[in-house]
């Protein structure tokens, strides 16, 4: 006697794996119009400090990044926490070259080229904004 339900479960079975191959990666995806180098400021106390920021991701398919401060001449400090939600991003600073706390909350712009938020560090906050540098051909 033949199953006539066997395509109908098949059919369901590749569904399924499907949906779980799609719904894996969800987080990485989230995380990918971040990648890049950014170039902006973060204005605090009346000052504006020239920066740059570059998101890459690490060896465990995880958000990484560096942070340099052009107008201070500090370069290559590592970001920690960084954490993405939707179209927002949260990283701080690695805290053991960078006192204060240096904490960045922002959101990406619906073009995914520019990023906007708050900064604080050491009890003082200010705004920043970044855009997304074109790569160099």
């Amino acid at each position: 006697m033949k199953n006539h339900r066997t395509p109908q479960i098949l059919a369901l079975a590749i569904l399924a794996v499907g949906l779980l191959a799609l719904a894996a990666p969800a987080q990485n995806l989230a995380e990918k119009p971040f990648i890049g180098s950014w170039k902006g400021a973060i204005d605090i106390v009346g000052q504006k400090l020239e920066i740059r920021v570059v998101f890459t991701e690490g060896p465990d398919k995880k958000l990484a990044g560096t942070f340099e401060s052009v107008t201070q001449g500090a370069a290559g400090i590592k970001l920690a926490g960084i954490a993405v939600e939707g179209k927002t991003i949260a990283f701080g600073l690695d805290p053991a070259l960078v006192p204060g706390n240096a904490a960045f909350k922002g959101t990406i712009d619906a073009t995914l080229t520019k990023i906007t938020g708050e900064f604080s560090q050491g009890g003082y906050t200010g705004t920043f904004a970044v855009e997304k540098e074109k790569p160099q051909k």
